[in-house]
């Protein structure tokens, strides 16, 4: 294994308690961007998460370069997704010795109810696994995301499970 992660760095005091509140506000703004997408996907909030030249990119659900089109992208897909419930677990945070950029990952299990890949109105409920793989930015003294990379593993209606559907409509 590497070396242990825990251990006193030699930094002063100031150093490492900013880089601990850095850790705590990357964690705050992901725990934000769950927030925006269990709410309707509020485009608007979610938008306000992300520099201008940001990126949005999943296996399942397509790639947005900038800010505008990771927020139209939000504003649809409330229309596919009807309600959602994301758990943000197990995340590892690092932030760059200079304090500005930081990269961040986090496993993602969500329940949904999505529209039926087929139309019409009927639903279904659906589970989802992923890994997320974010790099952050510090613009004007606040962390924001400049890449959200996510890969779903599964996206799996819940009566079928991930062995008999891995990837629904697929």
């Amino acid at each position: 294994m590497g070396e242990f992660a825990g251990r006193r760095t030699g930094e002063d005091l100031e150093a490492r308690i900013a880089r601990l509140e850095d850790i705590e506000a990357i964690k705050n703004l992901k725990a934000r961007y769950a927030y925006y997408c269990d709410h309707g996907y509020d485009a608007d909030g979610m938008a306000s998460l992300f520099v201008e030249d940001s990126l949005w990119t999943s296996n399942s659900f397509g790639t947005y370069h900038g800010k505008a089109a990771i927020h139209k992208f939000q504003s649809t897909i409330s229309s596919e997704i009807l309600w959602a419930l994301h758990f943000m677990i197990c995340p590892t945070v690092n932030v760059s010795d200079d304090g500005q950029t930081a990269t961040g990952s986090w496993y993602l299990i969500e329940l949904a109810t999505m529209t039926r890949p087929s139309g019409g109105d009927a639903t279904d409920a659906v589970v989802m696994s992923a890994i997320y793989n974010d790099t952050f930015v510090k613009e004007n003294g606040e962390w924001r995301f400049k890449k959200v990379e996510v890969e779903f593993h599964q996206v799996s209606d819940l009566d079928k499970g991930w062995v008999l559907q891995r990837f629904r409509g697929a």
